[in-house]
């Protein structure tokens, strides 16, 4: 066919209908065919159609025009194909007066190829085949007849929600009858699914595993500090420091300050030292061999209860026997003082338990210190 442009006029032998299939099929190559994008709808099975055409007959059959209906129901074959029978049924005017048009029914089937993305408008090619009864005049000369018929078209995006489509062709037929006929047809096809089922787009949800590798900082140990004092031991140039004491940045008391030592234990209502009590203490015995520039009072002091006169004299008492333990343990008396206030020095309500056992304390007042890196 090398590009050539299809002639259709008088056609007498099956070479004709063959002409005809080479010319309808010659530009397919022009055709660009894509695959369906992902998402892409499958088109409904099966469908059925009606529709119109207009024909030009060939000119041997000495009629103007015809005008037929049809009727279609198909199916699809994939994305890119499908397969349809039809039935068609037309008049001829032959524009005579007092003589009969011609009539022509007929059924066959069509093979399609799609091109392009088919779930919007697009191209096609057909190929037909099936047989005719032509009803002329006169009556003698009807008869039955096989035809070929290739066509090329254009179907519709289908209507949303319904899958309706319009279909255009233009076909050119080849009967066999009365030694060959070719004649043009023109027509309109609206294709209805067979299901009358929405087409709906589905996409598959993939669940993706990611494994995140977390990595997390553990923060590091903090240095030893056996004092507690908030000075790692590697640097505490004073590393027994008293419980409680305020220390500069080498771990050492410098400045004047009073330190509560609240769970010094004494036997009930007596001034003598338990052995929880003594061995509290020792943390200040070395503390005081730690820093032998430091000199301290010991203060007692007791809670609400009972008489006052009572109360002081036990701290006095509880307070010398504090010290008398230091001085036993190796510390100079010189450094040392004892000092008793009873109940008058109070750090909490006496009226309820907690406070009175706050109140019961012995405290070390710090009086002196060595000067800053002295």
């Amino acid at each position: 066919m090398s590009g050539e442009p299809c002639v259709y006029g008088r056609w007498r032998s099956a070479a004709g209908a063959a002409a005809i299939v080479a010319c309808a099929l010659g530009p397919m190559p022009a055709l660009a065919m894509h695959e369906a994008p992902p998402g892409t709808p499958v088109p409904p099975s099966r469908h059925i159609g009606f529709g119109g055409f207009l024909e030009s007959p060939d000119s041997s059959r000495n009629v103007d025009s015809g005008l037929g209906a049809n009727y279609v129901y198909g199916g699809s074959m994939g994305l890119k194909r499908a397969w349809e029978l039809r039935l068609f049924g037309g008049t001829r005017e032959t524009g005579l007066a007092g003589r009969t048009d011609f009539y022509q029914y007929g059924g066959g089937g069509d093979l399609f190829q799609y091109f392009g993305n088919t779930s919007a408008g697009h191209p096609f090619v057909l190929l037909g085949a099936g047989g005719i009864l032509n009803d002329v005049d006169p009556d003698d000369l009807d008869g039955t007849s096989a035809y070929l018929s290739a066509g090329v078209g254009w179907r519709g995006a289908p209507l949303k929600g319904w899958g309706i489509r319009m279909r255009y062709e233009v076909r050119a037929t080849y009967d066999t009858f009365d030694s060959g006929q070719t004649d043009l047809l023109a027509g309109v096809t609206l294709e209805i699914p067979a299901e009358r089922t929405r087409i709906v787009i589905q996409e598959k949800l993939v669940e993706v595993e990611k494994i995140v590798e977390v990595i997390k900082e553990v923060p590091a140990a903090p240095p030893p500090d056996h004092d507690a004092d908030g000075i790692a031991d590697a640097i505490d140039t004073c590393p027994d420091t008293v419980a409680g004491a305020s220390v500069e940045a080498d771990g050492c008391v410098r400045k004047a300050q009073v330190v509560a030592l609240p769970n010094i234990e004494f036997a009930y209502e007596k001034a003598e030292l338990t052995g929880d009590g003594r061995e509290t203490l020792g943390q200040v015995v070395r503390f005081m061999n730690d820093q032998p520039e430091i000199t301290l009072d010991v203060w007692g002091h007791t809670d609400s209860k009972g008489a006052d006169l009572y109360n002081l004299r036990l701290s006095q008492k509880r307070a010398a026997a504090v010290e008398q333990f230091l001085i036993e343990s190796g510390i100079a008396a010189a450094r040392l003082k004892s000092a008793g206030f009873g109940e008058t020095r109070p750090l909490a309500d006496n009226e309820t338990e907690e406070g009175r056992e706050r109140n019961r304390r012995v405290e070390l007042n710090i009086r002196a210190s060595r000067a800053a890196g002295g």
